[in-house]
């Protein structure tokens, strides 16, 4: 907790009104401000012995491995399979679908190679999961029972990411549960991973189900 404390006062009180003040003309800056800060984070209270990787989650590596791959590939694989539902139920060509397939990704904003996509969200995520879920909730929530910390979970990885929605709070609840119930932080590291990179392969191959984003953002 005191190591906690003065690490989200900062990221609260002083670098988030800084970057939105100051540095919001700054793409590159006013995006990637919250991952490079998790980055320090991390690395200041390692180096510092604040904190060891076994308290950051690092346990059972191999079954977590293993349950998180199974689990990670869930919505890689549903992809595919939604997107052929979708044409051979006639759906593709409803109003809702219709015109999806002929978007491109410069037109969401993602001037990126799918590559370069991929590469930025799976780092990104798994910074995002050992701070948020393996330093925070880990430690704030380890004194309360599992059905406790999955609601409270949920709630502080929004609040963390400053934005109270559907999906960040689905996504807490996933990874807090994940780690209460694996004792790792890799699990949700793996499964957040799968989220994170059918959310580009949509924007890149499966246009049409774009709609599924707001669940994955």
């Amino acid at each position: 907790m005191k190591t906690i404390t003065p690490i989200l006062a900062f990221y609260f009180l002083v670098l988030f009104p800084t970057i939105h003040l100051v540095f919001s003309p700054n793409k590159i800056i006013y995006e990637l401000w919250g991952t490079l800060y998790f980055a320090l984070a991390l690395f200041l209270v390692l180096v510092l012995k604040r904190v060891s990787l076994e308290q950051l989650g690092f346990n059972n590596i191999w079954k977590a491995l293993a349950i998180g791959f199974l689990l990670g590939i869930i919505p890689l694989i549903s992809l595919p399979l939604l997107d052929i539902w979708l044409i051979k139920s006639g759906l593709s060509q409803s109003e809702l679908f219709k015109g999806a397939g002929l978007r491109s990704p410069e037109e969401i904003k993602f001037d990126m190679s799918l590559s370069g996509n991929i590469f930025i969200v799976t780092i990104g995520t798994f910074l995002d999961q050992v701070f948020v879920v393996g330093l925070v909730i880990n430690n704030l929530l380890k004194k309360k029972k599992t059905g406790e910390s999955i609601i409270f979970g949920s709630l502080l990885y929004s609040f963390i990411h400053l934005k109270i929605s559907l999906s960040n709070l689905f996504l807490g609840m996933i990874s807090t549960g994940l780690l209460r119930t694996t004792g790792s932080i890799i699990t949700p590291i793996m499964v957040n991973l799968g989220f994170a990179i059918a959310g580009i392969l949509i924007i890149f191959n499966y246009p049409r189900l774009i709609f599924i984003l707001v669940f994955l953002k």
